[in-house]
């Protein structure tokens, strides 16, 4: 029986996309999941759902709830993020607000949250199945996540999701974000060996972009003037 995060679609849908992915390493397919799952999903992440914010320095990563980003002084938030301009300057560098998910089934049944209920969702055989089919791979076998928010002056700098020992076979973003102007940035841009930009697409609401690893690609500046967050569910397709 068809579940709010059962995916909706279409056998039709899905053949001619794996075909698109075979060919390109990338695909956008939507509807993802029925309407009202979707909606569902877009109203927690844009009303409850906790997140924090998170920037690298190197490789050191850090996770900064509400209560510690309003203990910072106005001048130590002004170092911070000067310091973060600075290294997306001329290397890797990331700053946006997350809410991480486990890769534990038993630890995400415990939370239940909307975001852990869609990322177990990802890990049974209809995702798995639909998972395999899109990008030809039969070898996987589990799905990670995170929920994602985008605000003005948010950016992810450009990488390759390649990171060993993690055996990524295709990254996704289930984009959450019912109305978005293509001006207000937060695209997801794939990169050539040129440094061009060579595909960029927009947050559209209820679709799915699957990308195989390693491919080069970032997320684009969010406008300040951007009138809602980029809202969206990420993570990997791995063996």
């Amino acid at each position: 029986m068809a579940t709010p995060l059962s995916p909706a679609v279409s056998a039709a849908a899905a053949q001619a996309a794996a075909a698109e992915f075979a060919a390109n390493g990338h695909v956008r397919v939507e509807p993802a999941l029925p309407a009202a799952g979707a909606d569902a999903l877009h109203r927690w992440l844009d009303g409850e759902a906790p997140f924090s914010r998170v920037l690298n320095q190197g490789d050191k990563v850090w996770d900064l709830d509400p209560a510690q980003r309003a203990a910072l002084d106005p001048q130590a938030q002004v170092a911070l993020l000067d310091a973060v301009h600075g290294q997306a300057r001329d290397g890797f560098q990331f700053l946006f607000d997350s809410l991480r998910v486990s890769d534990d089934a038993a630890a995400r049944a415990a939370r239940n949250w909307p975001v852990d209920q869609l990322v177990s969702a990802f890990n049974t055989p209809p995702w798995l199945d639909l998972f395999r089919a899109l990008t030809g791979e039969p070898a996987i076998t589990m799905v990670d996540g995170q929920a994602t928010r985008y605000l003005p002056g948010h950016f992810l700098t450009g990488h390759d999701d390649n990171v060993a020992g993690k055996n990524r076979v295709a990254a996704y973003v289930l984009n959450l974000t019912p109305r978005w102007r293509v001006e207000w940035g937060g695209l997801l841009m794939f990169h050539d060996g040129a440094g061009d930009v060579h595909r960029a697409l927009a947050p559209r609401h209820n679709a799915l972009h699957l990308f195989s690893v390693p491919q080069a690609h970032s997320v684009s500046l969010v406008a300040p003037f951007a009138g809602a967050p980029r809202l969206a569910i990420t993570g990997w397709l791995r063996r």
